[in-house]
C-alpha cells in the first residue's frame, strides 16, 4: 500500500505543486486549505504524513499540529513555511513537528525529509513489533501453575 500524505495549505498553487511532486513519487495525496477542514479529514481517514503550513487563515499551523498529534499520534508532521524564523522553528519542534521545510522548497529536500521521517517511523514500528514478539515468546516459556489464579 502506498503511503498517504496530507497537505494543509491555504495557497492553491502550493497545494497543486506539492500534490504533483508527491503523486509522481507514488504517494497518495489529499489536500485541504484550512485547519477546520484538516481536523475533519483526520477524523475520517488515517494519513502517514501531514505537511502543514505555519500560517493558515483560521489557525496557526503549530496549533493544528498539536490537535492532529492528539488524533493521529503516529503520523509524521512536517511544518512548511514561507515565514522562517527561529521562534517559529522552536515552537514547531516543541509542539512535536518531525520536520521544518522552507518555501519555496526544493523538491529533493522535501522528498528526502519525508522519506527520512517515514523510514524512522517504520523502524520504530518494527522495533515495537519485535519487542512484543519477544514478550510473547518469553511468556510462553513458563507454564501457568496448576490450582493458581492463572489457571483457566
Amino acid at each position: 500500500m502506498n503511503e498517504s500524505i496530507f497537505i494543509v495549505d491555504d495557497d492553491a498553487a502550493v497545494r497543486k505543486t506539492l500534490s504533483s511532486i508527491l503523486c509522481q513519487e507514488g504517494y497518495v495525496v489529499e489536500t485541504v486549505e484550512n485547519g477546520k477542514q484538516a481536523l475533519k479529514a483526520v477524523e475520517k481517514e488515517r494519513f502517514d504524513v501531514a505537511l502543514i503550513d505555519i500560517q493558515l487563515p483560521d489557525m496557526k499551523g503549530v496549533d493544528l499540529l498539536t490537535k492532529i498529534k492528539q488524533k493521529q499520534p503516529r503520523m509524521v508532521r512536517i511544518i512548511i513555511t514561507g515565514f522562517p524564523s527561529m521562534d517559529n522553528a522552536i515552537k514547531a519542534e516543541n509542539e512535536g513537528a518531525d520536520g521544518y521545510i522552507l518555501k519555496p522548497f526544493d523538491p529533493e529536500t522535501l522528498l528526502e525529509t519525508i522519506r527520512k521521517n517515514l523510514d524512522e517511523k517504520n523502524a520504530e514500528k518494527i522495533r515495537m513489533w519485535i519487542e512484543m514478539e519477544k514478550g510473547n515468546r518469553f511468556s510462553e516459556q513458563f507454564e501457568k501453575p496448576k490450582g493458581s489464579i492463572f489457571t483457566s
